[in-house]
C-alpha cells in the first residue's frame, strides 16, 4: 500500500505525515468515501453519532469486535423496532361493542341501546368494525416510499453516494445535533429539511469545497416517533410508530375512539396547538387520504367526544349509527350508508323517521334519491329507508310487506300474513288512533296504478289527436282574419289542458267504499293485502273544499249541519259559466256523489257532506267531441281517486 501511494503523483504533506506515523486508517463497514487525491485517507462512520471516525485498531480486531456486539440503538441500527406499548386485552362484539366481561354481553352507549329498544335491531357505530382486533399492528411499513414531505431528524439514517470529482459510498446516522458529517466537506445540519430538498442541500454545501460531481441521498432507515393519543380514544396513551406514520395509523393503534368517541373531528396538537382538524369520515367512505397528517416527535392526537348522531336502517348497505356535523342531510346519510342495497335500485323509495315511538313517512320518491337532501338530521333521529317490494338479503322466497302510516297505532312497514285482509292487518297493528279518520284512508297497489295510468295516457292521446283534428277542420273553413285568430287562441288554450293533463299521474287508490264519516277500524272492507301496498289512515280534518265555477275558491271549516247549497253559498255562489246541474262531491273515501245518483241536490237540508269532502261544479260546456272528452276525463280523474288533486292541475 505504501509503494503505491509513493508512486503516485500528487503527495501532500499531509498523505507523508500519515503514513510516517503508521496510522491505518480503515473504512466504514457499509461504504467508503475516495477523492481523487490519492493522498485522502478513508473513513468510518462512528457508532454512536455517525460521524466519520479515526481508529488505529487492527482490521481484524475490528472485525471481531463488530461481529461480538453493537451498542448501537435499534432505531439507529437499522434494527427492526420492537418494544411497541401491547395494547391490554379487550373484546368486541360483531359490532364493535365493548363486551362485559362479567356476563359477556356487550355494554351499548345510551343511544345505541334506545335505537334497540325502538327498532329491535342493534346498530354498529359507523367505523367501529375496523378496529375489532386489537392485535393488528397498524404501522406504516417500513418498505414504503418516502413521502417528499417527510422531516428529516435525528436518528434517521442516510446513504450517499457521490461521482465525479467525488468518489462517496456512505452511511450517516442524523446525530443528536441534527447534522451529518462529510470528510473534506464537514458537518451538515440536515434536521428539519424535508426529504425532497434533502439532496439539493447536500450539493449545495459539498459544491462549497468541490466542482463536477453529482451525488444522491436516500433514507435506508427512518427514526421512530413517540406520540400520544388522548381523549375518547379505546386505548388512550404513548405509542412508538415509524416516522413514516400518519395520524390515521396513530388512531388505528389505540384502537379507535371508543363508543362516545368521534370520527369527525380527530386533532392533531404540536408544540401545544391544533395543526389540523381531520375528519375520518372522507378516510373511511372514500378512500380519501388527503387529510390525514404526517406524525412528528412528541405530537399528541386528541380524540374529542363525538358530536350529535343519528341512525339509519333498512335497504341500505351498511345500517348504522353516524355521527354529522350541521348542514348534513339525509343525503349525506344515504351516501355515507354506500347507497341502497343492490335489490332496492330503481324502485320507489320511502323514507321514514321514528316520531313519539311511531314511524312516519317524510319523503316517497319514483326512482329518485332528490328529496333526501331537503331532509335536515337533528340528535337522535331514527330514519328507515324502505324500498317496498325490494328483496333484502336473508328475506325469504314468498314473504310480502306493506307500508302502514298516519294515524295508526304502529306504522312503519310490517310482513303480511297469507291471506291477510286490510282490516286484520289493522286490528293486528293495535287499531286506529283517537285523531285517525278511518272514513278516508287511501290503500294504494302498484299494479292499479299501472293499469289506471295506462288509461290516462290512451285518453290523453285521444284527446290531442281529436284536439288537432277539429282544429285543422275549423281553421281550414275561415277567411277571416280576426276569427282564424280568435280560433287559434282558442286552440292553444285546448293544447295547454291537454298538457296539464298529461302532467297528471296515476296514485294507484283503491275505494273502500266506507259507510260515513264515523266509519271505524272494524268497518274496513276484508280486501286481501298484497306484497307494496301502502295504506295510510289521515288525521281527520276539520273542513269542506269547494272548487269550481264558483266565486271563492276555497276551504271551509267543517259544520255537520252545513248541507252543499251551504257551502256553494259560502264560495259566492256558482259563476255565470258554471253548470250547477252537474255539480257532484268527491268523498274523502274515493267515491263520488252526483245528481244522477239518488236525488242529492233535491232539496237544501240534510244533505251530508262529510269532513274532507270536496265540492266540485264544472265550467258549462258546449256540445261536442271536445267537450265530451273533457268530461270524460274529469269523469276518469275522479273515478280513480285523483279528483280534487287533478281538478287542481287542470285548472
Amino acid at each position: 500500500m505504501t509503494a503505491r501511494i509513493l508512486k503516485s503523483s500528487g503527495k501532500s504533506l499531509l498523505a507523508l505525515c500519515l503514513l510516517s506515523s503508521s496510522i491505518h486508517l480503515h473504512a466504514a463497514g457499509s461504504g467508503t468515501v475516495n477523492y481523487p487525491n490519492p493522498s485522502m485517507p478513508s473513513y468510518e462512520t462512528d457508532n454512536l453519532n455517525g460521524l466519520p471516525s479515526i481508529n488505529s485498531m487492527p482490521s481484524s480486531v475490528q472485525t471481531q469486535d463488530k461481529k461480538t456486539g453493537d451498542n448501537r440503538s435499534p432505531y439507529m441500527s437499522g434494527y427492526p423496532l420492537t418494544g411497541y406499548p401491547q395494547q391490554p386485552g379487550y373484546l368486541l362484539d360483531d359490532n364493535g361493542y365493548a363486551i362485559n366481561s362479567l356476563d359477556g354481553k356487550p355494554k351499548l352507549p345510551p343511544f345505541t341501546d334506545y335505537v334497540r329498544k325502538a327498532t329491535e335491531q342493534t346498530l354498529p357505530l359507523f367505523g367501529s368494525r375496523l378496529f375489532r382486533n386489537p392485535g393488528n399492528a397498524f404501522e406504516a411499513a417500513d418498505g414504503v416510499q418516502v413521502n417528499p414531505d417527510y422531516v428529516i431528524g435525528s436518528g434517521d439514517q442516510l446513504q450517499v453516494k457521490g461521482w465525479g470529482m467525488v468518489d462517496i459510498d456512505l452511511t450517516l446516522t442524523v446525530d443528536r445535533n441534527g447534522a451529518i458529517y462529510l470528510p473534506r466537506v464537514g458537518s451538515i445540519a440536515v434536521a428539519g429539511v424535508r426529504y425532497r430538498d434533502l439532496q439539493a442541500t447536500l450539493k449545495k454545501s459539498v459544491s462549497r469545497v468541490f466542482n463536477n460531481f453529482d451525488l444522491s441521498v436516500s433514507l435506508l432507515q427512518s427514526r421512530a416517533v413517540q406520540v400520544y393519543v388522548v381523549g375518547h380514544a379505546r386505548q388512550p396513551g404513548s405509542y412508538t410508530l415509524n416516522a413514516m406514520s400518519t395520524l390515521f395509523n396513530a388512531v388505528l393503534k389505540a384502537g379507535g375512539p371508543d363508543d362516545s368517541g368521534s370520527l369527525r373531528n380527530v386533532t392533531l396538537m404540536r408544540d401545544g396547538r391544533a395543526v389540523s382538524k381531520v375528519d375520518l369520515y372522507g378516510i373511511l367512505v372514500n378512500g380519501d387520504k388527503s387529510a390525514d397528517q404526517s406524525l412528528r416527535d412528541g405530537d399528541v392526537v386528541q380524540i374529542p367526544a363525538a358530536g350529535p348522531r343519528v341512525a339509519l336502517l333498512g335497504d341500505v348497505k351498511t345500517p348504522a349509527i353516524y355521527e354529522f356535523r350541521p348542514g348534513e342531510t339525509a343525503s349525506d346519510l344515504l351516501h355515507w350508508a354506500g347507497g341502497l342495497e343492490s335489490a332496492a335500485e330503481g324502485k320507489e323509495l320511502l323514507l321514514e323517521k321514528s316520531v313519539d315511538n311511531r314511524f312516519v313517512n317524510l319523503v316517497r320518491n319514483q326512482n329518485s334519491t332528490q328529496g333526501l337532501s331537503a331532509v335536515a338530521l337533528n340528535a337522535g333521529d331514527i330514519f328507515r329507508l324502505h324500498v317496498p317490494g325490494a328483496q333484502a338479503v336473508g328475506v325469504l322466497r314468498g314473504d310480502e310487506f306493506v307500508t302502514v302510516g298516519g294515524e295508526v297505532k304502529q306504522t312503519g312497514t310490517f310482513q303480511i300474513r297469507r291471506g291477510e285482509t286490510l282490516r286484520q292487518l289493522i286490528m293486528r297493528l293495535g287499531g286506529v288512533d283517537e285523531n285517525g279518520y278511518v272514513f278516508a284512508t287511501t290503500m294504494k297497489r302498484e299494479s292499479i296504478r299501472q293499469m289506471q295510468q295506462q288509461k290516462l295516457d290512451e285518453v290523453a292521446t285521444r284527446f290531442e289527436r281529436e284536439l288537432e283534428q277539429n282544429a285543422s277542420l275549423k281553421l281550414a273553413k275561415l277567411t277571416d282574419k280576426d276569427t282564424i285568430a280568435a280560433v287559434t287562441a282558442e286552440v292553444e288554450g285546448q293544447r295547454q289542458i291537454a298538457k296539464k293533463m298529461r302532467a297528471i299521474k296515476s296514485e294507484g287508490r283503491v275505494v273502500l267504499e266506507l259507510k260515513d264519516a264515523d266509519a271505524q277500524a272494524k268497518d274496513l272492507p276484508d280486501l286481501e293485502l298484497q306484497d307494496g301496498d301502502q295504506v295510510e289512515i289521515p288525521r281527520r280534518p276539520g273542513t269542506v273544499y269547494v272548487l269550481g265555477a264558483v266565486y271563492q275558491n276555497n276551504a271551509f271549516i267543517y259544520r255537520p249541519q252545513r248541507s252543499v247549497g251551504d257551502y256553494l253559498s259560502l264560495a259566492g255562489g256558482v259563476t255565470n259559466s258554471g253548470d250547477k246541474s252537474s255539480t257532484y262531491v268527491l268523498r274523502a273515501d274515493g267515491t263520488v256523489a252526483s245528481s244522477d245518483s239518488g236525488g242529492w241536490f233535491s232539496g237544501v237540508s240534510g244533505k251530508r257532506v262529510n269532513p274532507g269532502d270536496t265540492i266540485v261544479v264544472p265550467e258549462e260546456l258546449n256540445s261536442g267531441s271536445w267537450t265530451q272528452s273533457l268530461k270524460e276525463w274529469t269523469s276518469i280523474l275522479y273515478q280513480f281517486g285523483l279528483g280534487a288533486a287533478g281538478l287542481k292541475v287542470l285548472k
